[in-house]
């Protein structure tokens, strides 16, 4: 079973990797796309199936993000934000697999840092709040 920590670090990658796409899409080629994914993925060989696969969507759209933002798209190109700037894009469906990632993780390694990236990503993806006004004990003492 894998750690708070790996899903932390999992979801932290991902949003590097966007950070990157977005501000140097001309530096994501086929080949560094894959040794992103080999990197990121070499240490959690005990992810579950569902992880890997969130994982997975998550570079498909960093591949999505570099190819709108290699055509130039010029009239949002100098926007300061990166986070902006995925949300341009992609939308919230960028963010919907570190979301799933945060809540699985939350269900295998529950932690209290999980619990507020679920909180904080739902609202992104859902446009709405998740457990508003519920913090991560008495979460954890309903469950």
């Amino acid at each position: 079973m894998s750690s708070a920590s790996t899903y932390l670090s999992l979801i932290r990658a991902i949003e590097a990797l966007y950070e990157s796409v977005v501000t140097n899409p001309g530096a994501w080629g086929d080949q560094a796309f894959a040794d992103w994914a080999s990197d990121t993925l070499v240490d959690v060989s005990d992810l579950p199936k569902e992880a890997v696969r969130q994982v997975r969507r998550s570079l498909t759209a960093a591949q999505k993000l570099a190819a709108f933002w290699s055509t130039g798209s010029s009239e949002v190109a100098d926007h300061d934000d990166w986070r902006s700037k995925i949300d341009i894009g992609l939308g919230p469906r960028a963010w919907r697999p570190t979301l799933e990632l945060a809540r699985i993780g939350l269900n295998e390694a529950p932690s209290e840092e999980l619990f507020m990236e679920v909180k904080a990503r739902f609202a992104v993806v859902n446009s709405e709040r998740w457990m508003d006004g519920v913090g991560y004990d008495e979460w954890q003492a309903d469950s």
